[in-house]
């Protein structure tokens, strides 16, 4: 099959959209040698910046917005004369039934209260598009019955699930240079707005005692979207028991995951949500949210609680942090059917599947 891939994310973007978004050409480019695989990239980039894959082509958008791009500019290019088979779309879909989208999730529409005016007004064209788009697929059985449930479509939603990333399971760990002891801090990781619940988080391991100069919460990530600084934020941070770090590259974010006494991770709402899935594969004792989508990604391999209950947050802290519970070992994830691996093998071959089949079908 010849196909063309939105790649708008493909040199910069959320770093989780960015990461999905490289797995799944890195694992169809060997998985499916044989199918040929376009790169749509804003022209922004030049091709040194793009650091395209071997036996992958590129083709430059013009247009500025994503959603532009492929409702409008990305259909023109399968009326060329270019033999494309398909398209394989990044949340926003395209008026044609030769194109595939997959669909992060549909959290400002079943939570719009966690999204700024501006943030529901770009992602408004999500559903828009995806209700006049051949295909719509999402990561997990959870989010699938969520987009179902706010948007009227076609045909059936596909879950194709995701992988680790290939390099945090390769690279060897090194130490930060913040000065971290092992096992003698908590982590939580990901983009910093409301849905993340980190005002909660800290509120939480401050009332548990566990916190200190000597014994931080480290919070990895980027302020995305609405997100305030709240008294207990400031006085975490002032007393040095809540470290900020913008970024952890990946061999210094696996020494994190692997030497953190508890990795916390109370978020309001996800589509799948890897931080934790990461977290539970390299060991970590895991807190997380209660929710049903953790529930379906992590099976036995956490503990839950409620992510609304400051109390209930700071009695696990201390009930997972006690001597007899942190006995630490490689994580199993029940239920995952192996994939959860890395490999990207079950995701890819998911949507190339259900990409050939739309491909016959019109």
């Amino acid at each position: 099959m010849r196909i063309l891939v939105d790649a708008y994310w493909w040199v910069d973007g959320p770093y989780s959209n960015r990461l999905v978004l490289r797995e799944i050409v890195g694992g169809w480019r060997s998985a499916f040698p044989d199918d040929e695989l376009v790169l749509a990239i804003p022209s922004k980039w030049s091709d040194s910046d793009a650091e395209l894959p071997a036996g992958v082509e590129r083709i430059s958008t013009r247009m500025r917005r994503h959603p532009a791009i492929n409702a409008i500019e990305l259909p023109l290019y399968l009326k060329s004369g270019r033999d494309f088979d398909a398209m394989f779309l990044q949340n926003f879909g395209a008026p044609t039934s030769s194109a595939a989208v997959l669909v992060h999730d549909v959290l400002f529409q079943s939570n719009p209260e966690w999204f700024t005016k501006i943030e529901r007004l770009y992602l408004s064209a999500i559903p828009i598009l995806a209700k006049r788009t051949g295909l719509v697929m999402t990561t997990t059985q959870h989010e699938a019955k969520r987009v179902v449930a706010h948007n009227s479509l076609s045909s059936e939603v596909a879950v194709t699930g995701l992988g680790l990333s290939t390099t945090l399971l390769t690279v060897p760990a090194r130490k930060p240079w913040f000065g971290l002891k092992s096992h003698a801090f908590l982590l939580t990781v990901g983009r910093l707005n409301v849905r993340k619940n980190l005002e909660n988080t800290i509120a939480a391991a401050i009332e548990s005692g566990a916190i200190s100069e000597h014994f931080p919460l480290v919070v990895v990530g980027q302020r995305s979207g609405r997100f305030s600084e709240s008294g207990v934020v400031r006085s975490g941070v002032a007393t040095g028991a809540v470290m900020f770090v913008e970024f952890a590259p990946d061999d210094e974010l696996r020494w994190l995951y692997e030497n953190c006494a508890l990795f916390c991770f109370l978020s309001l709402g996800e589509g799948y949500g890897l931080p934790p899935v990461e977290a539970a594969y390299f060991g970590a004792p895991v807190l997380a949210s209660d929710i049903p989508v953790f529930r379906e990604n992590l099976g036995e391999a956490a503990a839950y609680v409620d992510p609304n209950d400051v109390s209930a947050i700071s009695n696990a802290i201390t009930d997972l942090l006690a001597p007899a519970r942190r006995e630490r070992g490689h994580t199993t994830l029940p239920g995952a059917e192996g994939r959860i691996t890395g490999d990207w093998d079950f995701t890819v071959e998911t949507i190339r599947t259900a990409i050939a089949e739309l491909a016959d079908s019109t």
